[in-house]
């Protein structure tokens, strides 16, 4: 029973972890990041006598598999699997038996975090300062991990990394100049045309979130018409379906259903031509 039940909430949750997309309209205002995909890192080192404490971002915002593994680290400091922007911060002591020493692994972007902890924010009265991305990440340690992360738009900047900023509080701040960060033209093909994409719902959104609404109601129908007549009347096998005869005449229904649509189809395919002038 346990199996099941974490089998149907994964099923539930499934529609409401949605994945960033790069190619993104923000406040009707679209944008395409996607020549920023790949794998970036930036750090920055911090003196701490007798010690230097560095941290380092790698951050991946297109890919849905996230950064990936970072070659020659051991598995207990890696990033955890499909995490979008991970920070680790180092302590380096050249006369230590271990000099360059990891402290922390700490997933500021997971790839699943939910849609509605992301925000994407225009700069500028039509978004030609640049995008805004700001996330709210989860926990580590008992403190609360966000991401600020600044994209500037700028014709002239060609940085192939951020620039990072700081890290405070759980917050990191990378900032970003690249003309990448600029809105896309109204002539552009790639530009949706609808506001679908991103942050925007837009029509195709309404239909995808009344699809899977549906969705989810006909699993709750059944999951708890099941779980109902197996306690109340200890049902097995088909007498466990809610409203066990309905559904079997649901494809009877659909027959005839579809028989007189086609028969009004035949018959209207006709127009006049069974009728005869009367002059």
């Amino acid at each position: 029973m346990r199996g099941t039940i974490n089998l149907l909430s994964s099923i539930l949750l499934l529609p409401f972890v949605a994945s960033f997309q790069c190619s993104l309209t923000a406040s009707s205002i679209p944008y395409d990041l996607s020549p920023l995909r790949g794998l970036r890192q930036v750090s920055k080192d911090t003196p701490t006598p007798p010690t230097t404490s560095e941290a380092k971002v790698r951050m991946e915002l297109c890919s849905p598999e996230g950064i990936g593994r970072e070659d020659g680290v051991a598995d207990e400091d890696q990033c955890p699997p499909n995490t979008r922007v991970c920070l680790t911060l180092l302590n380096h002591k050249p006369s230590a038996s271990d000099p360059d020493r990891v402290t922390a692994v700490i997933p500021i972007w997971p790839v699943d975090i939910p849609e509605e902890d992301v925000f994407t924010t225009p700069m500028g009265k039509k978004g030609e300062q640049g995008l805004k991305v700001y996330v709210q990440g989860g926990d580590y340690a008992g403190v609360q991990q966000h991401l600020n992360l600044t994209l500037l738009c700028s014709q002239s900047d060609t940085a192939p990394n951020p620039t990072f900023v700081s890290y405070t509080s759980g917050l990191v701040s990378l900032e970003w100049a690249t003309p990448d960060a600029c809105p896309r033209s109204s002539d552009s093909p790639s530009a949706p045309s609808d506001g679908s994409s991103g942050s925007g719902i837009g029509f195709w959104g309404f239909i995808k979130f009344v699809f899977w609404l549906s969705i989810i109601g006909l699993i709750a129908y059944f999951a708890i018409g099941i779980f109902y007549n197996h306690q109340q009347y200890s049902a097995r096998g088909w007498d466990l379906i809610p409203h066990r005869d309905f559904w079997r005449e649901v494809p009877v229904l659909l027959q005839d259903l579809f028989s007189h649509l086609f028969a009004g189809l035949r018959g209207s395919s006709g127009g006049r031509g069974g009728y005869s002038s009367l002059g």
